[in-house]
C-alpha cells in the first residue's frame, strides 16, 4: 500500500504516537490551567 518498509513504518508510527501523546498532554494541562483560572461550573 505504501513505499515505507516495515521498520520506517513502525519508527513513523512511534514518532506519531509520542507526538500525538505530547499534544494530548499539553491540552490536559492548557485545560486545567483554563478551569483554575476561570471555572465554567
Amino acid at each position: 500500500m505504501s513505499s515505507l518498509s516495515e521498520s520506517e513504518a513502525k519508527e513513523f508510527h512511534s514518532a506519531y504516537v509520542t507526538g500525538l501523546i505530547g499534544y494530548v498532554g499539553i491540552a490536559i494541562v492548557a485545560h486545567y490551567l483554563l478551569y483554575v483560572w476561570k471555572p465554567w461550573f
